[in-house]
């Protein structure tokens, strides 16, 4: 097992909590050699590990030829990325939190990783708490996987959660969220996709049993990649319907295991610091996550092609297609196409529509 010396990015929430873990560890695989922040002033009473330095200057911690380990907390896709990009280009180790960085620039980082000798691992930008990215890279590595579907953002499925159960409106939730801090000041990337849900739709779907929830799904049909990112009505039957709160879930459906769930809290800073751990401690081991392994290339993703929706019409029952599940306002399509809908829309104007998740 070898020794590796670690630059920390940040020492917010996560990154604190990763710190603590790494002074207090006795595990002698790794060092901390340099903590990198922001505003010093607000860290002068941190108590450094012998031989670990305090700085603002991140491309000399970064850059340093005796760091192995790069560890990226600060969040966003401007100085992190810079940080990233440079530890790849020399050859480092890098683990990151950063769900924006390896949604925009994943691909891009883990071809400089294979190509300079590096590693980029990002569990804890996946899902919190819950290891999906080990589970699927190792626990299911002889499966064929053919589906991945899951609820991975905690402030969105909390404030779904309060709508449906509390009642609450949803600029109600989102204050709610923000005081209790799951939400940040400015939430726009975590409501992105349930802002535009309206009251309506909440009601019909509790007149349905039916739950909204925020799912990112992706699966194989036909030799191709497809996948979708938007609110879906579940049936009491799907495994991610009781899932509330801040809480995460992904469900996996596989041909040797079949269908298996996964579940974990979806944000925090023990959780995620525990993912970022978890990464380094396969780094110590030599386990590199690198190449295709690591961060998956979709070629010709495409949403889907036919679905059953949810739909409501404040005039009444909505024309133009038979119906055998309808209640006064509200019904449940058979499988349309994009274009089926499309009709329907324009025969009903003021229609509003929600994909059923099966």
């Amino acid at each position: 097992m070898n020794n590796k010396r670690i630059t920390l990015l940040g020492l917010g929430t996560i990154g604190q909590v990763v710190f603590d873990e790494l002074v207090a560890s006795t595990n002698g695989a790794w060092q901390l050699a340099w903590v990198v922040v922001k505003h010093p002033e607000r860290h002068q009473t941190v108590l450094l590990p012998t031989g670990a330095q305090l700085t603002t200057d991140w491309r000399r911690a970064v850059e340093d030829p005796t760091v192995d380990v790069v560890i990226e907390l600060i969040g966003g896709i401007g100085v992190a990325k810079e940080a990233v990009t440079s530890a790849l280009l020399h050859g480092k180790q890098v683990i990151t939190a950063n769900k924006d960085l390896v949604a925009t620039a994943g691909t891009e980082l883990d071809r400089l990783a294979e190509l300079y000798g590096g590693a980029l691992t990002y569990e804890a930008a996946v899902a919190g708490g819950i290891p999906i990215i080990r589970t699927i890279n190792e626990g299911l590595a002889p499966d064929r996987i053919r589906r991945v579907s899951g609820i991975l953002n905690g402030t969105s499925n909390y404030i779904l959660t309060a709508i449906d159960q509390e009642g609450l409106s949803f600029d109600a939730a989102l204050k709610e969220a923000q005081a209790k801090g799951f939400a940040e000041a400015n939430p726009i990337k975590d409501v992105t996709g349930i802002d535009h849900l309206s009251p309506r739709l909440f009601a019909a779907a509790k007149e349905w049993g039916l739950k909204i929830k925020l799912l990112a799904s992706t699966w194989e049909s036909r030799g191709q990649l497809n996948y979708q990112v938007a609110p879906v009505a579940l049936n009491p039957s799907h495994p991610l319907y009781q899932v509330d709160g801040v809480t995460n879930a992904v469900v996996i459906d596989s041909d040797l295991v079949g269908t298996s769930t996964y579940l974990g809290p979806g944000a925090g800073g023990k959780a995620t610091a525990n993912s970022v751990l978890a990464d380094l401690a396969s780094l110590s081991r030599g386990e590199q996550l690198t190449g295709s392994s690591a961060c998956l290339r979709i070629e010709n993703g495409r949403p889907l092609t036919k679905q059953r929706y949810l739909v409501v019409n404040p005039t009444g029952l909505p024309t133009g297609l038979q119906f055998s599940d309808r209640h006064a306002t509200s019904a449940l399509t058979p499988a349309l196409t994009p274009t089926d809908l499309q009709r329907l829309r324009a025969t009903n104007p003021g229609l509003e529509t929600l994909a059923l998740g099966e």
